[in-house]
C-alpha cells in the first residue's frame, strides 16, 4: 500500500472525527439553548400564573370586606347567608379561606405537600392559600408574661424563656429601663449593671466605653417592622426563631435532632421545638378596638393558650381552656377552615344570630379574659400562590393590608362634563406590605 495514501486516509479520518465532534458539540449546545429558552419561557409563564392566583385571592378578600360592610353587589362571587348579615368578622371558613373552586384548595384532600388540589389552565396549574396572619400574637403589644408562656409552649426552657421574653419586650418598648431578671445564673445569659438597657444587655463592655462609643448590642426601643428583627434581640437563636421542624411534618426527624451535623440547626435535645416566627406578627388591626388583638377565628392553639395564661390558673387552666375553645371553633372534623367551623361573629354573645365565646364551654373567667384579649376581624393576610408550568414551579408570598373606605363620588372636570359623578373611589383597598418570590 502506498504510504502517502495511507497518510491521506488517516488525515481524512481525523478531519471527519473532528468535524463530527464539532457538529455534535454545536447540536448539543443548540439543544441546551433550546431547553434554557424553554425553561425561561416556562418560568415567566409560571410567574404570571402565580400572579393570577394572587389577584384571584385579592378579589375574594375584597368581596368579603364588602360583604362585612353591607355593600356587596348582586353580581358578587360570595354567597351570603342570613347569619352573615350585619356581622363584621373574618374566619378561614369564609370564601377567602376555604374555596376549592376559587383557589384549588381542599382540606379534605390528603396532599403530602399540603397545597391542596389543582386548578388546571391552558398553560399550567396553580394552587393558592390565604392565611390570616392577624391571628398571631403581635409582639409590638405583647406583655412579658404572655411572650414567656408562648416560648415555653414552643419548647424553650422556663428560665431562658423568662429572660428572652424580657429582652424582647425591652427591645420593643420606648424606654431604656431593663426588665430586671432576679435569676442571675440562667444558662446562656449574663447581665450587666441595671442602670439602663445598654449596660444591662452588654455585660462584657465597660460602661465608660458604652458612653463613649455606644453599645455592641443595641436595643431598638421602637416597634418591630418585621418578625426577622427578633434575630437582633439578645438571647434569640436560630433554633428558637425558626424551629426544628424544617419539613413541617410535625415530627422530630433524625436530621432535626443531630445538632449542627445536617440542616436545620437544632439543639439535639430529643424534643421537637416549633419556631416562634410561625406564631407571631408585627401587624395588627387598623381600628382602635382591634389594635394588638389576635383574631380568635384564626389564632393558633399556642397563641390562645399564651394569651389566656395567668399565674393563678383555675379549673382546667389556660391549656385546657384553649383546647376547649379550639375544639369548639374547629367543629366536628377538627379542621380549621372547613364548613362545620363555629365562626365567632362576635366575642361576647350579643345576638341570637351570632356565635359567641359563651358557647365554647370554657370557664367564665377565661371567657372574660378572651373577650379582652381577642377580636373577631382581620386586616392583614398572607397569600401564597404556587404555579407549575412544565415542571417549573414558582411561588409568590404576598402580605396585604385590607382597608375599607366609605363610598365617595368623584366629579369630573368642566372640560369633560360627561364624566362627572361617574367615577367612584374603590371602597376596599388591598395594599401590598411584603412581596417574596420563591423558585
Amino acid at each position: 500500500m502506498n504510504p502517502q495514501r495511507g497518510m491521506i486516509l488517516l488525515i481524512v479520518m481525523w478531519v471527519l472525527l473532528i468535524l463530527t465532534v464539532i457538529a455534535w458539540t454545536y447540536a448539543r449546545q443548540s439543544q441546551m439553548e433550546l431547553k434554557m429558552t424553554g425553561f425561561q419561557t416556562d418560568s415567566v409563564r409560571a410567574y404570571y400564573l402565580a400572579r393570577a392566583g394572587v389577584a384571584r385571592a385579592m378579589v375574594y378578600l375584597r368581596e368579603d370586606k364588602l360583604k362585612d360592610m353591607g355593600v356587596l353587589g348582586d353580581d358578587s362571587l360570595i354567597e351570603v347567608d342570613d347569619k352573615d348579615e350585619n356581622w363584621v368578622y373574618d374566619a378561614p371558613a369564609e370564601a377567602w379561606g376555604y374555596n376549592p373552586d376559587a383557589y384549588g384548595f381542599d382540606p379534605d384532600e390528603d396532599d403530602e405537600e399540603k397545597i391542596g388540589t389543582e386548578i388546571e389552565t391552558a398553560r399550567g396549574k396553580f394552587y393558592v392559600r390565604v392565611f390570616d396572619i392577624s391571628g398571631n400574637m403581635n409582639l409590638n403589644f405583647a406583655r412579658v408574661e404572655n411572650v414567656q408562656h408562648l416560648l415555653e409552649i414552643l419548647g424553650v426552657e422556663e428560665d431562658y424563656a423568662m429572660a428572652l421574653a424580657a429582652a424582647i419586650v425591652d427591645y420593643v418598648d420606648a424606654d431604656d429601663q431593663p426588665t430586671i431578671i432576679d435569676e442571675k445564673d440562667i444558662d446562656g445569659w449574663e447581665f450587666g449593671e441595671p442602670l439602663n438597657e445598654d449596660y444591662y444587655y452588654n455585660p462584657h463592655q465597660d460602661p465608660a466605653e458604652i458612653d463613649a462609643f455606644g453599645p455592641e448590642i443595641i436595643m431598638k426601643n421602637a416597634p418591630l417592622n418585621a418578625v426577622e428583627e427578633l434575630l437582633l434581640v439578645p438571647g434569640m437563636t436560630e433554633v428558637i426563631f425558626r424551629g426544628e421542624d424544617a419539613n413541617g411534618n410535625g415530627e422530630l426527624d433524625d436530621n432535626e435532632d443531630d445538632g449542627d451535623e445536617t440542616p436545620p440547626f437544632d439543639n439535639e435535645d430529643g424534643e421537637l421545638q416549633l419556631g416562634l416566627k410561625d406564631f407571631i406578627t408585627v401587624f395588627s388591626g387598623m381600628s382602635e378596638e382591634r389594635l394588638g388583638k389576635p383574631n380568635i377565628n384564626s389564632a393558633p392553639l399556642e397563641v390562645i393558650e399564651a394569651l389566656l395564661w395567668v399565674e393563678d390558673d383555675a379549673g382546667d387552666g389556660a391549656e385546657g381552656a384553649a383546647e376547649k375553645l379550639v375544639d369548639y371553633r374547629n367543629g366536628s372534623d377538627g379542621f380549621l377552615g372547613s364548613d362545620d367551623d363555629k365562626r365567632f361573629r362576635t366575642i361576647d354573645h350579643t345576638d341570637e344570630g351570632s356565635e359567641g365565646i359563651d358557647k365554647s364551654g370554657i370557664d367564665p373567667s377565661y371567657q372574660s379574659l378572651a373577650t379582652q384579649a381577642f377580636g373577631v376581624a382581620s386586616d392583614y393576610f398572607r397569600i401564597e400562590s404556587t404555579a407549575i408550568v412544565n415542571k417549573v414551579k414558582k411561588t409568590l408570598k404576598v402580605t396585604v393590608l385590607r382597608t375599607f373606605t366609605e363610598e365617595v363620588q368623584l366629579g369630573g372636570s368642566d372640560r369633560f362634563e360627561f364624566q362627572r359623578d361617574q367615577i367612584q373611589e374603590e371602597q376596599v383597598k388591598l395594599l401590598v406590605i411584603d412581596f417574596e418570590e420563591v423558585g
